[in-house]
C-alpha cells in the first residue's frame, strides 16, 4: 500500500492514526521476538495499521484485531479479526494475546477491564497509540498496573500532536 511508504505521517480516510514508514518500524521494533507472537490490537478500525504492520512482520507474528461491527474491516484477513457485542465488551483472544495494542481508545475503563480480566502471564506488552492530549486520562490505568513501566515515544512517525506509549511489566529494561 504506497501510502504507507510515505517517511512522513500520512492520514488515510480508513485510519485514525497518521501512518509513515518509521511508525510502522517502530511499532515492528518494540515487538517482543520468540515463537508464536501474538499481537491483539483492541480497536482496529479498517485494520489497515495491522494489515501494513503484519506486512512486516515475519511468518510467527499474528496480528489480530478486534472491532465492533464485522462490516469495518478492510484489510485484515477473516480469521485474524475478532468481535465484541459494544464498546464495552472484550475479546476472549486477549488471554492468548502477547501484546495488546490500543488506538485511540474511547474509555480507559475499557483497557482496566481487559487488565482485570484477562491480564496474564505470557502478556509482556501493551503500546498506546492516540492523541497527546489523551494520555493524561490513561497514564493512571498503566502507572496503576503491573505494566507501570511506561515509556513515552514522540517523534517516530506519527503526527505532531499523536504518540506512542510502550507499557511493560515493572522492573523490566
Amino acid at each position: 500500500m504506497s501510502f504507507a511508504s510515505s517517511a512522513e505521517p500520512r492520514h488515510h480516510p480508513d485510519c485514525c492514526m497518521a501512518i509513515s514508514q518509521p511508525l510502522l518500524h517502530t511499532l515492528s521494533n518494540l515487538l517482543p521476538n520468540g515463537p508464536a507472537i501474538s499481537v491483539l490490537s483492541i480497536g482496529s478500525g479498517t485494520g489497515l495499521l495491522e494489515s501494513l504492520l503484519s506486512e512486516m512482520l515475519d511468518d510467527s507474528y499474528d496480528v489480530c484485531g478486534v472491532e465492533v461491527s464485522p462490516n469495518v474491516n478492510k484489510y485484515l484477513p477473516e480469521e485474524n479479526m475478532f468481535f465484541v457485542g459494544g464498546t464495552w465488551d472484550l475479546c476472549t483472544q486477549a488471554g492468548r494475546s502477547k501484546v495488546w495494542m490500543f488506538t485511540y481508545p474511547r474509555d480507559p475503563k475499557l483497557i482496566v477491564r481487559y487488565l482485570d480480566i484477562y491480564d496474564h502471564a505470557g502478556l509482556s506488552k501493551l503500546i498506546w497509540l492516540g492523541p497527546k492530549m489523551d494520555w493524561q486520562d490513561y497514564e493512571g490505568v498503566f502507572a496503576s498496573s503491573r505494566f507501570s513501566n511506561l515509556t513515552i515515544l514522540e517523534d517516530c512517525g506519527m503526527a505532531s500532536y499523536e504518540m506512542v506509549v510502550v507499557a511493560e511489566l515493572s522492573g523490566s529494561p
